[in-house]
């Protein structure tokens, strides 16, 4: 599997039940569902496309149409976390979820590549899944992975 979104699923689906991931008769399923796949999908992958003109493309092609485009979905796409953050703490509803994992990473990322300025709302829900132990633990398994959290810090 190279996928991470599929990744997660697997170990959930594979050594659940667990917290990260509701079950399919919670009413909070179907959000969990839709933000769990946004976060790659919709938010990552965006801002993939958006970074790789920026920095790799030659000098002439940075601010392409695909580029643009890219950064109207992703921008788009934040909305719709927005306005979810605005009825609860996590993107799924009151509990942390593997969907925050996912769409934590899109906005970290986004944001260390200097591609979007978060309002209080995200900054807010940033700060209380970075926060978490677990988080911290994770983000302290690699040298690479310190050095790429402390370079989204500064971005803040």
């Amino acid at each position: 599997m190279v996928e991470s979104i599929a990744i997660m699923q697997y170990l959930m689906c594979r050594y659940g039940p667990t917290p990260l991931a509701p079950a399919p008769h919670d009413p909070a399923f179907p959000t969990y569902l839709q933000f769990l796949h946004l976060g790659e999908a919709g938010l990552a992958m965006s801002m993939y496309i958006v970074v790789v003109s920026r920095n790799l493309a030659p000098e002439a092609e940075r601010q392409n149409w695909g580029a643009r485009k890219a950064l109207q979905i992703f921008e788009s796409r934040l909305g719709v976390v927005t306005r979810q953050l605005a009825r609860s703490p996590y993107v799924a509803g009151d509990n942390f979820t593997a969907a925050d994992i996912a769409v934590t990473y899109a906005l970290e990322f986004a944001q260390r590549h200097r591609c979007a300025t978060f309002g209080a709302l995200e900054q807010r829900y940033l700060a209380r899944t970075t926060e978490r132990d677990a988080y911290k633990r994770a983000m302290q398994t690699c040298s690479a992975t310190r050095a790429w959290t402390k370079e989204a810090a500064r971005s803040r």
